[in-house]
């Protein structure tokens, strides 16, 4: 594909140019001749739905007859901040192809951006934000750009184009895409603007420092330093989109080198990381309300917080644990108990948490529960649903885990924003939040998430995890006692499974065996813990793996870690 590369130009914007094709990235970004806008940005961007220019041919085939090539008509509330950041008031996903009545597929996230002025604009200001096409039912993010000119109440057309996407479900296939809105403006307007001010500025100053990856290659030397991404050819090199490794308290990341060239806004890239969001929310959730109130919950059976139909009483000795442990007894089909998606899309399309909850339930039992390992996640929906009923059987009924969440952990740890997938319900109420997958994260908050268990679960002096449970999933020359084997193996021997933790193991040069635990998502999205608060992140788009697929494995990314602090000096 040809990538314009021309500036956007005052006169295109203006007058809703037609785009045929991408762009270069950097020039939606301001160049380092721009400078400060002659004013601020305050109110409500209202852009009407448009068709996308489309890279592959794509059919409106989904069971709502929505229009995959069709960019949102949605209304997005902007402000500034010193003079430069443009900045959401939400970065929650914002529904609109999940709605009735509407054409699009596509709900949406935006991301802070930039305000600029060049001479060359007449008078007029620049502004662009990152931003990502999603769908609540799904959990990938289709990674985009956006730009307009702003004066007084007035902006132009708003120019946009599609990337980069994380791993595809159901709409198949990878694709870029562009085009023009036209857009209006409202200013003001916007509840509680210094409270968002504040709460950006906090997001700024918490970040990690970062660095190129590549300022490691002499300290690990450059043979596993290019083998870091787990790519082992040339066709897993084009699925990898980013990787990062945390070591000393700076994260150390690669270019994020999308379709038009490298994206100006790496650090506020979204990505839709699939069942990672099964550790980072879900196991966080747990491990947070074992702490409050005792590891006893593990114990805890699940039938006796959401109701069991009595045609299904054989749930009631399942716990929370063997949920955890994705080891409820249920499989997929009597035939083929263990096929990851038979018989799935009932449960996936199911909208709402009560269909859903329904639908997780009527599955066979096949073994014994705590027994089996079987990935599942209509398991991991229900564990979340149980958690929440957990919760509000100590706190009462308006209690949710969104709340206990950003206020009892991500905040206390420097994590200011919390986009996630929820149930979509029939009153257009909140949902529950999706806790199988279907969180939008910044490889930022997974590095924090990932140290605050390499913390043992404190962070500046504040026991916020249960300390034994993350104790007994940190690396250790053992599997986690609590932990289930799975059927597959990399290199060094048998993987495992230990609440909603995958686990791998990995031999030093000098002999000494770690098991290592990781985050894992759809895709080839890993995060994985090392000795030494190490962590290595991947995100990627690979279509389909197995999980004894090299490119799934955390093997290269510890080998990059074991050079910088020979984990041999922690057996």
């Amino acid at each position: 594909m040809k990538i314009a590369n021309e500036p956007i130009m005052w006169k295109e914007l203006m007058e809703g140019t037609e785009v045929k094709g991408l762009t270069k990235n950097c020039f939606f970004a301001p160049l380092d001749s721009a400078k400060a806008p002659s004013a601020e940005f305050e109110g409500t961007l209202t852009l009407a739905g448009t068709h996308m220019g489309m890279s592959k041919a794509f059919h409106t085939n989904n069971e709502d007859g929505k229009d995959i090539t069709f960019f949102p008509d949605v209304s997005l509330e902007f402000f500034t901040v010193d003079h430069k950041y443009l900045v959401p008031v939400t970065l929650d996903v914002i529904p609109n192809g999940t709605l009735e009545g509407t054409k699009s597929y596509w709900d949406i996230i935006v991301q802070p951006g930039r305000v600029w002025s060049d001479a060359q604009d007449n008078g007029w200001n620049r502004a662009s934000f990152p931003f990502s096409l999603v769908n609540r039912l799904e959990g990938e993010t289709h990674i985009g750009i956006a730009m307009f000119l702003y004066k007084e109440k007035k902006v132009s057309y708003v120019r946009f184009q599609i990337v980069a996407q994380t791993g595809s479900f159901d709409v198949s296939g990878y694709f870029n895409s562009w085009g023009i809105a036209k857009a209006t403006y409202k200013p003001g307007g916007i509840e509680n603007l210094e409270k968002h001010k504040k709460s950006y500025r906090l997001h700024l100053e918490s970040r990690f420092p970062t660095a190129p990856l590549h300022a490691l290659k002499q300290q690990v030397g450059e043979h596993h330093l290019a083998a870091f991404n787990g790519a082992t050819d040339e066709a897993e090199e084009k699925h990898v989109l980013q990787t990062g490794l945390l070591y000393e308290g700076v994260l150390y990341l690669s270019p994020c080198h999308f379709a038009g060239g490298p994206f100006p806004y790496c650090n506020e890239i979204r990505y839709g990381v699939w069942s990672v969001t099964k550790t980072a929310m879900m196991n966080v959730a747990m491990l947070r309300l074992a702490e409050k109130y005792g590891r006893d919950l593990l114990g805890q059976r699940i039938a006796d917080y959401i109701n069991i139909p009595d045609s299904q009483e054989d749930w009631h000795d399942v716990t929370y644990l063997d949920m955890a442990n994705m080891a409820s007894g249920r499989g997929a089909t009597a035939d083929d108990p263990t096929c990851y998606l038979c018989d799935y899309h009932r449960w996936y399309l199911a909208a709402s948490k009560n269909k859903k909850v329904v639908e997780s339930l009527d599955y066979p039992r096949v073994w014994e529960p705590g027994t089996k390992y079987n990935y599942r996640d209509q398991d991991a929906f229900l564990l979340g649903v149980a958690l929440e009923k957990y919760l509000q059987s100590k706190e009462g009924e308006d209690a949710t885990l969104d709340q206990m969440l950003q206020d009892e952990v991500y905040e206390p740890i420097g994590i200011y924003y919390k986009p996630v997938n929820h149930t979509i319900e029939e009153n257009q109420s909140a949902g529950h939040p999706r806790m199988d997958f279907g969180y939008y994260a910044t490889l930022d908050e997974l590095a924090k998430i990932a140290l605050l268990y390499e913390k043992h679960g404190n962070w500046n002096g504040n026991q916020i995890l249960h300390r034994e449970l993350v104790d007994s999933i940190l690396p250790k020359q053992d599997p986690p006692t609590l932990a289930l084997p799975k059927e597959a193996k990399n290199e060094f021997g048998p993987k495992y499974y230990a609440m909603n933790w995958h686990v791998e193991p990995y031999r030093t040069s000098e002999g000494h065996e770690f098991y290592l635990p990781n985050m894992k998502g759809y895709g080839g999205n890993i995060v994985t813990l090392m000795p030494g608060q190490v962590v290595g992140l991947r995100m990627a788009n690979a279509a389909a793996f197995s999980d004894t697929d090299t490119f799934d494995s955390t093997v290269p990314q510890a080998r990059v870690g074991d050079q910088l602090v020979s984990f041999s000096r922690y057996k």
